[in-house]
């Protein structure tokens, strides 16, 4: 194996045993001794990849964020897919694959979390809003959507979508959660120049993703 190979395992194999006590315990309760005794390695070793638990957070969020802008990309790319269709598919492919990242996901909105939360929110606009921006532009072509502000769109829907919804300091009633929720996707339609209805299906893509 090559050195760059043996790195790469290593970083992985620390953001695993991170991730796993980030669940477990809580960022802020994790500390990073913790972190060096689940892993067994040295703490030379830990800290020639990651200088700080902040910095172990940061590669945790961006290795959930490269594989999600992956997924994103790639659906972007097929090109029988309307604009429509590309938008309510990559939105769906940003949900949490399996229980440990749900589980994950939901450590990160806890109000004892917040650093976690404005991170990976951060991580989330700055990375996927320029391929929604494409896709938005695609429909404009399509004449599906109409605004003169694709990307600073999606930033502002992204952004309001993860507040409302992802926000562990809200605690919406069921009835208020499915009236904002309605109320949301009327915003978005708006926002994105659609027919009113199209994007109906927003609301059991992102009540699955983190509303409920």
């Amino acid at each position: 194996m090559k050195n760059t190979e043996r790195t790469e395992t290593r970083k992985n194999d620390i953001l695993d045993v991170a991730e796993n006590l980030f669940i477990e315990k809580g960022y802020e309760h994790t500390t990073i001794n913790d972190i060096l005794n689940a892993s067994g390695i040295a703490k030379g070793s830990l800290y020639y990849h990651y200088k700080s638990k902040e910095d172990v957070l940061d590669g945790i969020i961006k290795r959930r964020g490269d594989a999600n802008i992956e997924a994103a990309s790639r659906i972007a790319k097929i090109d029988k897919l309307d604009a429509r269709a590309k938008l309510l598919q990559v939105l769906s492919s940003q949900q949490p694959s399996d229980e440990r990242q749900r589980q994950l996901t939901a450590d990160f909105e806890k109000s004892s979390n917040g650093q976690m939360f404005l991170k990976s929110l951060t991580d989330i606009i700055l990375r996927l809003a320029p391929v929604l921006q494409g896709i938005v532009e695609q429909g404009i072509s399509e004449g599906i959507f109409k605004t003169p502000y694709p990307l600073e769109s999606v930033e502002i829907l992204l952004t309001a979508a993860h507040a409302l919804f992802d926000n562990g300091e809200l605690s919406w009633t069921p009835e208020e959660q499915a009236q904002k929720m309605t109320a949301f996707i009327l915003v978005t339609e708006r926002t994105l120049g659609a027919k009113e209805g199209s994007l109906s299906e927003l609301a059991q893509i992102i009540m699955t993703d983190g509303g409920e």
